[in-house]
């Protein structure tokens, strides 16, 4: 009878021993087929160029934001304590002058001249021209730009919180009686023309120095 309570004795630690193991693995199983199941995170793209990450600081909060950023600069100026804000009234600034500049690269030659006794000499291509400016007229330019740049930093680094990026009174009508839609589709606009105009005076630009000429606006300079 001792030998049969011994047998049986060490048959059940056998099967305790072999069951353990098993009933881990079956414990465990259903985890194990959880996180096989669980899909991987999916790495958010850009928009604007779909094979590069989306800049974690362009989040599309700001009007136009479609994560162009390739070199990382809004994560760089987000990193070092910087406001975004600031960029976006450059971007504007930099697009505004580019329009200006766009239409000014060739109004002399499609609509004439200042009627203005130093102007009568200076060449129609406005690369020459640039450097045949009377120095009495690149001084009121110097001085005209000192003065609005001036004005125009006194409200960007007033830290007002009420403060509209790009927005220094200039237009500001055009956008009174617009719906909350609308005024951002106008901004929208206005930056899709910066953008655009800023790759235009550029490529106007090489164009001008490279062949003399602005075909088809103008054919020789």
């Amino acid at each position: 009878a001792m030998c049969a309570r011994r047998t049986q004795h060490n048959c059940n630690k056998m099967l305790s021993l072999v069951g353990s193991p098993l009933s881990l693995a079956g414990a465990s199983a259903p985890g194990v087929a959880m996180r096989a199941g669980t899909p991987a995170m999916a790495v958010e793209r850009s928009a604007s160029i779909p094979f590069l990450k989306k800049p974690p600081a362009l989040d599309g909060s700001m009007v136009g934001d479609v994560g162009f950023d390739p070199l990382g600069i809004s994560t760089t100026i987000i990193e070092l304590g910087g406001d975004l804000r600031y960029v976006r009234e450059a971007e504007l600034m930099h697009g505004r002058q580019a329009m200006l500049a766009t239409v000014g690269f060739v109004f002399p030659k499609l609509f004439g001249k200042l009627p203005a006794e130093w102007a009568k000499d200076i060449s129609l291509n406005p690369l020459e021209a640039q450097y045949q400016i009377p120095p009495v007229a690149l001084g009121q330019i110097a001085i005209s730009i000192a003065i609005a740049e001036g004005l125009r930093s006194r409200i960007v680094f007033s830290n007002d919180p009420d403060y509209v990026v790009g927005d220094h009174g200039f237009g500001a009508g055009m956008l009174k009686g617009k719906s909350e839609a609308q005024v951002k589709d106008m901004k929208m606009k206005e930056l899709a023309h910066c953008r655009l105009a800023m790759v235009a005076i550029t490529g106007m630009f090489f164009q001008t120095a490279i062949t003399g000429s602005l075909y088809p606006l103008v054919d020789k300079f």
